[in-house]
């Protein structure tokens, strides 16, 4: 059982690397997340508002979050994993809430939707696998101490031990 958390550690981290990396490809109609600021997923200001600087873009919560999952998979850490799902999940949720309230209905169909949701998608997925799979230490040693049968213990009588 040892190798298991090798692996969704691995699964984690490709999963938080391509959470950054969506940041920086087209999500819809040719635009990045570097180009959408991130008061258009809070506030629904104008759809055809462009970011002012990156660290106002909707890029910048994708790359930290992606460094927060990361750092996660670097430490083991299961909860820190967590957070990191949660904002990616919560980024992509609050995109496409905004995505659907602006485009009028019956135009906007799964072709329009371009590869940086996508890999924001499958990374949300590979993050949720990871958490899932990535047990805690104590996990471990449990499993290793049921292999082995302790005797139960028994009290020596001495000679001073008298009625």
């Amino acid at each position: 059982m040892t190798d298991i958390r090798p692996r969704a550690a691995v699964l984690a981290t490709i999963g938080a690397l391509a959470v950054a990396a969506s940041a920086y490809f087209d999500w819809l109609d040719g635009r990045s997340p570097d180009q959408i600021p991130v008061q258009q997923l809070l506030l629904q200001p104008d759809p055809a508002a462009t970011a002012a600087s990156y660290y106002q873009s909707m890029a910048t919560p994708l790359v930290v979050v992606g460094a927060i999952g990361v750092l996660a998979t670097l430490f083991l850490s299961r909860a820190l994993l967590w957070v990191t799902f949660l904002l990616a999940l919560a980024t992509l949720g609050l995109w496409v809430t905004t995505v659907v309230l602006e485009v009028p209905p019956g135009e906007l169909s799964i072709a329009d939707i371009q590869p940086g949701a996508w890999i924001n998608l499958g990374a949300v997925i590979l993050i949720l696998i990871g958490a899932a799979a990535l047990r805690g230490r104590g996990d471990e040693d449990l499993d290793e101490e049921d292999e082995f049968e302790t005797p139960p213990l028994t009290r020596q009588l001495s000679v001073d031990d008298g009625p």
